[in-house]
């Protein structure tokens, strides 16, 4: 059975949303950690604000590691029940039921 694994930015007030409010902490040892992260997992599991955001800035994106290869190319599932059509390359909405559609990605 697969795991999911969350990561959250979640600032010391409480604030947790898309995470472009993070750029101006970024450093070497979070990018290292989200590239461990990201090459060693084998999908996204999104929500739609988030989604939203890497849908607008990763496409156009590109690098000579190949981080923005593998976020553009991995599986995303968005979970939303307000977005109609998700465009970015290989992205799957769940719309309903979500603890059952998560259930089914374990397996």
């Amino acid at each position: 059975m697969r795991k999911i694994v969350i990561t959250e930015f979640l600032s010391l007030d409480c604030v947790m949303e898309e995470p472009s409010w993070t750029a101006s902490y970024w450093n070497d040892e979070i990018a290292k950690f989200k590239r461990e992260e990201y090459f060693a997992c084998d999908a996204h599991l999104l929500g739609r604000i988030t989604y939203q955001g890497f849908a607008a800035a990763w496409p156009s994106r590109t690098d000579e590691d190949g981080f923005a290869d593998r976020m553009n190319g991995l599986p995303k599932y968005v979970v939303s029940t307000t977005l109609e059509k998700v465009e970015w390359n290989n992205s799957h909405l769940i719309k309903k039921d979500v603890a059952e559609e998560i259930s089914k990605l374990k397996q």
